[in-house]
């Protein structure tokens, strides 16, 4: 198996060049990041394969090889794309229309050892179960190496099979097609297939068939290997046995085309020339990278700078270069020089004055911008201010709240702290009325202990105002009619509704 180790080698070198030509980045740790969009190789089965016998299924079939060295090497991973069919498998897939995907089963095979191959199965291509289209799709890419898989009964008929004649349209020159001809245990009392079988491996057979490398498999190797179940090396032993079985049945054919080793020899054969196909194109791409860069690096400096200073010794050269070749397009009107003189010098001053500057900038807009400011920010201008109860509409209790009062702008605001910025209620004096509340419409003290401090008839001056609307049914704060409010002290009440009297009553 050293053909599949050197291929998995290599195709990560090519996969890595090929990144590096696209600019792509490329993670030397992890093969999956430049695999991830495509593989480097597909291998496309044509014909008549074990899975498509007489149309057991008609789906396409992809496989997809990833190589993950974290895994065991006993260890074989199958993933599915988890795509739900909505059609029956049996039915007969169609291209469909124009921008529609067709009908295709994905699975991803992962091991410590495979090469990035896409493995795609056709089947039933010779029971005219695919379409030719769908076939072009898959077989015309140059990375495509077709397996022409052809049953030992009909290889006397090898001329007329639908998969050498579609191999041979794509691939006139046989330099990426490999023949198989299975089903050897089940024509071996058949002497024309033998003979038949025979000229194929001698390259014998027809013209058509001559350039290209067959091999012989049987169809029991999965039989075989189940009954080695138990042994670790049962495949290998399969692989044996099957050898065995195809030199009993064809004595006289070449050992080196005979079982599934000599299949993977040959596929890897086919791989090792087109890479080398490949490689002479890659190379001339990364010499003219590197060539690119390096003339690049002599433009800058001759070499890569590595100190601060060199850099920015670098970017004052690259400034000045932009600002000599700007000015010269400034100065002789090269390029689009011109409109650029013409902005500056025409529709930039044109613009200028038409912004109406006069109007935003006029003294009366200027006082009302202010204004504005300071009512919603009273501590620009300092107004009056102080602590007041507010009874509160649900409780019936008093708030002590900080009110801060704009003559200016004649609103009264009010924060649950001192220190608080924003207002939690604004009221605007000027459309409304303030009056004092009788000691009447004070509710009476609840505790004994009041009554007996004030006596029996004593009555305190009372200490409460309210503020109204002067338009009936008008709330004057959110959803209040009127706001009640409590000075400390009598003093306070006094200074509080003078104030508050002036900006709401000018007039008087």
């Amino acid at each position: 198996m050293e053909a599949i180790e050197e291929l998995s080698q290599l195709s990560e070198s090519i996969m890595q060049a090929a990144a590096l030509l696209a600019d792509e980045d490329v993670d030397e740790n992890s093969s999956s990041s430049s695999r991830r969009n495509s593989t480097f190789l597909n291998v496309v089965a044509l014909g008549n394969v074990p899975n498509g016998e007489n149309g057991a299924t008609r789906a396409p079939i992809s496989i997809g090889l990833q190589r993950d060295v974290s895994l065991s090497s006993k260890l074989i991973i199958l993933q599915s794309d988890n795509k739900s069919q909505q059609h029956s498998l049996q039915d007969r897939p169609s291209k469909g229309a124009a921008g529609k995907s067709r009908d295709e089963m994905y699975l991803k095979l992962r091991t410590s050892t495979a090469p990035t191959l896409k493995l795609i199965d056709l089947t039933g291509l010779d029971q005219r179960v695919v379409d030719e289209s769908m076939v072009s799709d898959y077989a015309e890419h140059n990375d495509a190496i077709f397996l022409v898989i052809v049953p030992a009964a009909q290889a006397p008929e090898i001329a007329s099979s639908r998969a050498l004649r579609i191999a041979k349209e794509y691939d006139g020159e046989g330099n990426r097609t490999v023949g198989v001809i299975n089903k050897i245990d089940q024509a071996a009392s058949d002497w024309k297939a033998l003979a038949a079988v025979q000229a194929l491996l001698l390259n014998q057979g027809p013209p058509k068939t001559a350039d290209i490398p067959w091999i012989a498999l049987i169809g029991q190797s999965v039989s075989i290997a189940a009954v080695q179940s138990g042994n670790e090396s049962s495949l290998e032993t399969a692989w044996k046995a099957e050898n065995e079985s195809l030199k009993s049945i064809l004595t006289g054919a070449p050992q080196s085309k005979l079982g599934r080793i000599a299949l993977v020899d040959a596929l890897a054969q086919q791989i090792h020339i087109r890479m080398k196909v490949w490689l002479p194109n890659l190379l001339s791409g990364l010499q003219g990278k590197s060539q690119i860069v390096q003339d690049e690096l002599v433009r800058l400096g001759e070499q890569m700078v590595q100190s601060a200073e060199g850099t920015r010794a670098i970017a004052s050269e690259l400034c000045r270069e932009f600002e000599d070749k700007f000015l010269q397009h400034i100065m002789t009107g090269e390029g689009s020089g011109w409109k650029i003189v013409a902005s500056f010098e025409g529709n930039f001053p044109n613009r200028i004055k038409e912004l109406p500057l006069d109007r935003h900038f006029d003294i009366n807009n200027v006082k009302r911008i202010v204004l504005e400011v300071d009512g919603y920010q009273p501590y620009l201008i300092s107004p009056e201010k102080g602590f007041l109860s507010k009874k509160s509409a649900k409780t019936n209790g008093w708030r002590k709240r900080w009110f801060v009062l704009n003559e200016k702008t004649g609103k009264l605001g009010y924060t649950k702290k001192q220190e608080e910025r924003h207002f939690r209620g604004v009221i605007t004096l000027e459309e409304c009325n303030i009056e004092e509340v009788p000691d009447e419409e004070e509710p009476p003290p609840k505790s004994s202990k009041d009554k007996k401090a004030n006596g029996p008839d004593a009555k305190a001056p009372s200490l409460i105002f309210k503020i109204t609307s002067k338009v009936p049914y008008k709330t004057v704060l959110k959803a209040h009619s009127a706001v009640v409010l409590k000075a400390e002290s009598m003093a306070d009440k006094v200074e509080w509704m003078n104030k508050i009297s002036k900006v709401a009553q000018p007039s008087k």
